[in-house]
């Protein structure tokens, strides 16, 4: 009989103590839930544009024509020309940079 009663006595401890252990995890849950939506509200804050924004529009680009990609080969092969220029420059200014 007395061990029946230590073995109830100890069971009803340990149930208490698991009651009390999920109403801690429930309460930093919640506190968890509160930062959490704290936290979006402060961003949302920070997001909002202060000033009147345009909504964007989509628009039909018509495509570039063949005349137009040959009006601009010559301006295209300037600009080529002047990319590998500076990188030959660039390597023989490394190069003497590097013997001396």
């Amino acid at each position: 009989m007395k061990k029946e009663n230590e073995f109830h006595g100890l069971q009803h401890e340990r149930d208490a103590l698991m009651q009390t252990k999920r109403k801690q995890a429930t309460r930093r849950s919640l506190r968890s839930w509160a930062n959490l939506a704290l936290a979006d509200e402060c961003l949302g804050g920070l997001q909002t544009p202060t000033a009147k924004t345009c909504a964007a529009r989509l628009s039909v680009v018509p495509d570039t024509t063949e005349e137009e990609i040959e009006a601009l080969a010559p301006t295209m092969g300037i600009i080529n020309g002047i990319r590998l220029s500076l990188t030959l420059w660039s390597l023989i200014g490394l190069i003497i940079l590097l013997m001396r």
